[in-house]
Formats: structure tokens, sequence, C-alpha cells
């Protein structure tokens, strides 16, 4: 059943908002998509609150995976928390929006915790 909260052309896909994510093919860096580019930090990430936004940030890491400029882009389900910072939803993405889950205070993700 879809419903308004849903993104993707079939109403099929994460809840809104979202963000997404991919691997940076060389490094293995965890990557967001942002108005110009790919970057470390989830700070910077466009967010997506409606589907055909999401639906074009899809395509855009399609088109960034075609490159091989990155891997396996998809879309993060996130919170937008009062600093405006979007807070992974799922323990997975929240754990790889902060980095090594060992030394959280270490790593190229640290530099960007919120």
């Amino acid at each position: 059943m879809a419903t308004d909260a849903k993104a993707g052309a079939k109403g099929k896909g994460p809840k809104l908002p979202v963000i997404l994510s991919a691997n940076r093919l060389l490094e293995g860096d965890v990557v967001y998509l942002t108005a110009g580019g790919w970057t470390l930090d989830p700070a910077s990430a466009r967010i997506a609150s409606d589907a055909e936004t999401a639906a074009v940030m899809e395509a855009e890491g399609a088109a960034a995976a075609a490159a091989n400029l990155v891997v396996d882009p998809y879309l993060v389900p996130v919170e937008i928390d009062a600093t405006g910072f979007p807070r992974a939803t799922h323990f997975r993405e929240a754990m790889r929006q902060t980095g090594p889950s060992i030394h959280p205070d270490i790593g190229k993700q640290a530099e960007y915790a919120h």
C-alpha cells in the first residue's frame, strides 16, 4: 500500500526524508551525495523530503556508480535533529555515519561526528 511517507515513483522505498549513501570506489570511504558531488560529512548531505527528489538522487547515484566513482549507492532514511543533522534511523547506517564502532573518536568519520 503506497503512502505519501514512502519514497519512490511506485510508493516503494525507504521512509522519507532520505539521504544517498555509497562507498567511494578507490578508498572504500562512506560518502554522501551533496549538491556538488560526494562528501564524507553526513551533515552536508543533500536531503530528499519527497519521492521525486529521492528518485533524482538515486539516478545521480546510479550515474556515479556507472562512472566508477562510487559503489552501492542507496537511500538512507534519516531524522533531522534540532541542529539540522540528518541522523540515520537504522542502526547499521548510524554506525556508518560515526565510523569504527570500537573507536568512534578516530578514523575519517570522527571529524564529522555529531
